[in-house]
């Protein structure tokens, strides 16, 4: 066990940047999980966020498996359900972003292609995420190789506890999911204002359905302005805050806008800067 340990470090170590990254708590999307669907959230109408070079990235992934379903009339019981990569490329992933999990029933003991491996248990629900700092600019399109692993049961009910290690694969071939992208922008540039400076980095989370953060760094103590525009012109937010020297925050109640996309800028000693997000259906 310690042997497999020291692998997965390694691995993730060589895939991370240089600065040392520890795997981000994770959490379950409360509206996925109280719905009628299982399998892998985001889906593909959704997809996954955007990042930037040289700044975090943390992708939340929700993984909900049922505890049983149906097919000819036989009841099958789910075991577990297995993500792994198809080919040695760590999932297409942007280079610097890494596949990990902070919960402890999710198994990752073990490589597989190159790229760590998930075992999700059956009639559970579980998160993984997808992290670090992004080195190169690009659009990534990932791919998933899932697995469901089931054992019938024609008479009775299934377990509330499965046995992880039991079971058949149920997918001939496995499925391969071909449709989550990563869109990574170029580093945000340096505005020079005199002797101070200001960049603008992308909401977070983006798309979003509650709140979203906005963070900005300056180089200087002044009043700044985020305005938050829909796609008619017209201001559905507006927040000035008094800077501190490096990175400030303003956090944007999206709750209240309705679904789609927006605009936002950042007004701050006559320099402005603008970037896009998108808003999900609540």
């Amino acid at each position: 066990m310690k042997k497999i340990y020291l692998t997965i470090l390694t691995i993730v170590a060589s895939i991370a940047s240089v600065d040392a990254q520890t795997v981000p708590t994770c959490s379950l999307n409360s509206t996925f999980i109280a719905s009628n669907k299982v399998g892998v959230y985001p889906d593909s109408a959704t997809n996954f966020i955007s990042g930037v070079v040289g700044q975090l990235y943390e992708q939340n992934v929700t993984i909900k498996v049922p505890k049983d379903t149906v097919s000819s009339g036989i009841r099958f019981c789910f075991n577990r359900f297995e993500l792994t990569s198809p080919t040695a490329n760590n999932y297409g992933l942007p280079p610097g972003l890494n596949f990990g999990s902070s919960t402890p029933a999710v198994a990752t003991g073990s490589i597989v292609n190159g790229a760590p491996a998930f075992v999700f248990p059956g009639n559970a629900n579980n998160c993984a995420s997808i992290f670090g700092t992004p080195t190169v600019a690009g659009s990534y399109t990932l791919t998933l190789k899932v697995q469901p692993f089931v054992t019938p049961q024609p008479f009775g009910s299934c377990s509330g506890s499965p046995n992880v290690n039991s079971g058949s694969g149920s997918l001939t071939p496995p499925q391969t999911l071909g449709y989550y992208i990563i869109n990574i922008a170029p580093a945000v540039g340096v505005l020079e204002l005199k002797n101070d400076r200001m960049s603008l980095s992308q909401n977070f989370p983006n798309p979003s359905s509650l709140t979203t953060d906005i963070k900005f760094y300056v180089e200087g103590n002044d009043d700044a302005t985020i305005l938050v525009y829909n796609m008619l012109g017209d201001v559905v937010s507006f927040q000035t805050i008094k800077t501190i020297v490096g990175e400030n925050k303003v956090t944007i109640n999206t709750s209240e806008l309705a679904a789609g996309t927006y605009i936002y800028t950042l007004k701050y000693k006559g320099a402005t800067a603008t970037k896009r997000m998108i808003v999900l259906n609540h």
